[in-house]
């Protein structure tokens, strides 16, 4: 596996799922190199979320990504994700920490430079790093808590 951030989410999903049995993982289908097997109205969806669980059906988590049977409105449907499309894993316990990464946006399919354009928002963006609270190394307004 040459990718180093799919090793990490691969780890992350092993770990979780030795340690409690279960986890969950955030696709967006749209960012993924290959193709993700969902049902098709989950493809055309932003995102969608998958449970894993080792006491239902076992995931087959592997260098290319996750597999696994679940059931979507009472259909069963083998689902298979490659690492590229998985863009958080977290536990649902919140007894571990929720590892999220950051996926490139795609402003145009022939734009070259947008990448370069996008990283130097990004680091102009990092350095900013206090907001009018006085907490420093945070940035307002970048997150949204959800429960």
């Amino acid at each position: 596996m040459a990718d180093k951030i799919a090793e990490m989410k691969r780890l992350m999903v092993e770990a979780l799922l030795e340690r409690q049995g279960r986890c969950f993982v955030h696709v967006v289908p749209s960012v993924g190199e290959e193709a993700s097997a969902l049902p098709a109205e989950y493809l055309d969806r932003d995102s969608c979320t998958l449970a894993l669980n080792m006491a239902t059906q076992v995931p087959v988590v592997n260098e290319w990504g996750v597999e696994v049977s679940t059931r979507f409105g009472g259909r069963a449907f083998n689902c298979a994700v490659p690492w590229s499309a998985v863009v958080q894993v977290f536990d649902p316990d919140q007894q571990a920490a929720v590892l999220a990464w950051l996926f490139p946006v795609q402003e145009g399919a022939d734009s070259e430079d947008g990448s370069e354009e996008a990283a130097a928002d990004t680091e102009g963006a990092s350095e900013d790093t206090s907001n009018d609270t006085g907490r420093e190394g945070k940035r307002a307004g970048h997150l949204k808590v959800i429960k």
